[in-house]
């Protein structure tokens, strides 16, 4: 009987023990759910639990801090702020006192369910010192996590709270293989496409202040002794080639000029100018500059190729590279011919008519240009293959000759030139094609520019037919029409929007840019109708082109970020800049820009944050 009431004693208290834990198990499950910050931050103890309770209980309810999913444009940007925000909390919470008592309640703001799926990463002076991806199903939470799981990495082990103005984080919502990702600029979330800062907004305030730096970056690219230009700087490894290549100074001195007309125009309406330079440093700069092209030409009368510009100048060596490109001498006429404008110095003209002597002895039978000159073992070769882009760059420079010469020569030799364009146009009724690539819109708007420029010539020419005008007139406007369709204009995908199928660098959508642009003028000029759609194309592809071009926003990935400022890079898979890109991209916007409304000029608008992020999880 002793035994058997001992074991009923034990029975009834083991039942108590069984549903006590049964009750204190549901009620630990719930905590969570009901206190979802109470044991996730550092030094969270008792005090710090009251202190929440006690906010609970003098702010407004969970439900009206929470983020409307369903809310307006604005939205997007207000979430990415508000994380952006608390991120920076986080962080400054983890370098510094861990153990504090103190705790920020803007994480409230954040306190949405979701399954949420994070990643952070974050950059110091170029460098990716820490990242971590966390889920969980409170945001606030998952954002936490990642932030101190980045930090909690060797390479961020020096981080201090002091670097933390130095510090850059990047925010991915990652539900492969989608994501919704951004980088904080100046306390701001900035919306990225890929590793691209979304440009949406495109007015001509931002269009000035792209000239501005675009034109800074230039002048970086200048050599200080010899005062020519590179062609190429190297953004990642923050370095130049060892030669200078006189077809990229001359086109850089080419842009300058059109910025100076800019810059002189808009301080032609100050009365005190104040802190804009007016192009007074770029007209400091000019005959350096002119000086270093002038150096480049071939001056032996012996030599065939008196009068042809060397291809480039290697700086180890002190040698100039024997290599004649009809490219680089047509080129090279342009900027002569607007020096020679600027400051009436009769050795620019004279150095222009030198090289267009030598063109004329390039042609071939067909109209078509032999593309180049180059010595190699022991003997001269000549490129016979025909290039669009060359055979539209000696067009256009033969054209601008004649009409400050007079020379018939000149003409005669561009007359062939446009005679085989507009025939092979005619033949194909669409794009034509040269040897060195398939048909593509680059090539083609050269024929268009160059067809201009001839136009401009025969117009003034004593014997042309009014016949062969209007065929040249109709072809300009045909095959513009055509590339104009090849623009792409789905505003949904911002990454592309703007540019065009068939350029694969901003350095081409750029030269169309500027083709456009040219377009846009001749055709106000020609009084032809609907000349709108060409002005609405330069503005798309401008957008495109600026979203292409580093900025403060978009440099948090280099080292010397300062330097590439302005720069228009390659493509997004090369993040390199071609001094021809931030060429054609100046060119287009300093052009265009007094054509251009006062007011916004595009808009984009972005998802509301809660269709974004349904869209996420699809």
């Amino acid at each position: 009987m002793s035994f058997l009431k001992n074991h009923q004693t034990n029975w009834q208290y083991l039942l108590m023990v069984t549903v006590l834990a049964v009750i204190v198990g549901q009620w630990v499950l719930e905590l969570p759910k009901k206190e979802p910050f109470l044991n996730n931050f550092p030094g969270s103890g008792k005090l710090i639990k009251k202190k929440i309770l006690e906010q609970k209980t003098e702010t407004t309810s969970p439900e009206e801090n929470k983020i409307s999913i369903n809310g307006d444009f604005n939205d997007s940007q207000q979430f990415r702020n508000r994380v952006i925000r608390f991120i920076r909390e986080a962080a400054e919470k983890y370098l510094g006192d861990k153990d504090s008592d103190q705790i920020s309640f803007s994480s409230k703001e954040l306190e949405i369910k979701g399954n949420w799926k994070v990643e952070v990463k974050i950059y110091h002076q170029g460098e990716v010192k820490g990242q971590a991806r966390e889920e969980n199903e409170i945001l606030s939470l998952a954002l936490k996590e990642a932030t101190e799981t980045a930090l909690n990495n060797e390479r961020s082990q020096n981080l201090t709270k002091e670097d933390l103005g130095e510090l850059r984080f990047l925010v991915k919502f990652f539900y492969p293989p989608h994501q919704f990702s951004f980088i904080e600029s100046n306390g701001q979330g900035k919306e990225l496409l890929g590793d691209l800062v979304a440009v949406r907004n495109l007015d001509k305030n931002l269009i000035y202040q792209k000239i501005k730096e675009g034109k800074e970056f230039l002048y970086r690219m200048e050599h200080q002794d010899k005062h020519g230009f590179y062609k190429k700087y190297d953004v990642l490894n923050d370095r130049f080639e060892n030669r200078l290549h006189t077809v990229y100074s001359a086109s850089i001195i080419y842009t300058f000029l059109y910025i100076y007309d800019l810059e002189k125009n808009f301080c032609s309406g100050l009365s005190e100018p104040g802190e804009h330079e007016c192009g007074q440093e770029i007209l400091r700069r000019l005959s350096d500059w002119g000086n270093f092209l002038l150096s480049m030409q071939n001056k032996d009368e012996k030599d065939e190729r008196y009068g042809a510009f060397h291809y480039s100048y290697y700086l180890e060596t002190k040698e100039k590279e024997k290599k004649f490109v009809v490219g680089t001498s047509a080129l090279s006429i342009f900027t002569l011919l607007r020096l020679y404008e600027f400051t009436n110095n009769p050795e620019y003209l004279d150095s222009a008519k030198l090289a267009g002597n030598w063109l004329t002895t390039m042609q071939k039978p067909d109209g078509g240009m032999k593309s180049s000159e180059i010595y190699s073992d022991g003997q001269w070769l000549t490129n016979q293959k025909e290039s669009l882009l060359y055979d539209g760059q000696v067009l256009s420079a033969l054209s601008k000759l004649y009409r400050i010469t007079g020379n018939p020569r000149y003409y005669q030799t561009a007359e062939r030139i446009a005679q085989r364009f507009a025939d092979k146009y005619e033949q194909e009724k669409g794009y034509i094609q040269g040897e060195y690539r398939e048909k593509n819109p680059i090539s083609n708007s050269w024929v268009v520019m160059s067809l201009m420029d001839f136009y401009k010539a025969a117009r003034v020419y004593d014997d042309v037919r009014t016949a062969d005008l209007i065929r040249y007139r109709n072809i300009i406007f045909e095959l513009s029409e055509k590339i104009l369709k090849n623009q792409r204009n789905d505003s949904t995908d911002l990454l592309y929007f703007g540019s065009w199928q068939g350029a694969y660098s901003t350095s081409g959508t750029g030269w169309m840019t500027e083709v456009m642009t040219e377009t846009y003028k001749f055709c106000q000029r020609e009084r032809k109708e609907n000349c709108r759609q060409y002005k609405d194309g330069v503005v798309k592809a401008i957008r495109w082109l600026i979203q292409n071009t580093y900025s403060e926003e978009n440099t948090f990935f280099l080292k010397n970020p300062e330097k590439a400022i302005g720069g228009v890079f390659w493509n997004r898979l090369n993040k390199y800049v071609r001094t021809d890109s931030v060429c054609h991209a100046l060119n287009g916007y300093a052009l265009i820009f007094n054509n251009l409304e006062d007011n916004l000029l595009l808009s984009v608008p972005e998802k509301p944050f809660g269709q974004i992020f349904s869209e996420l999880k699809k």
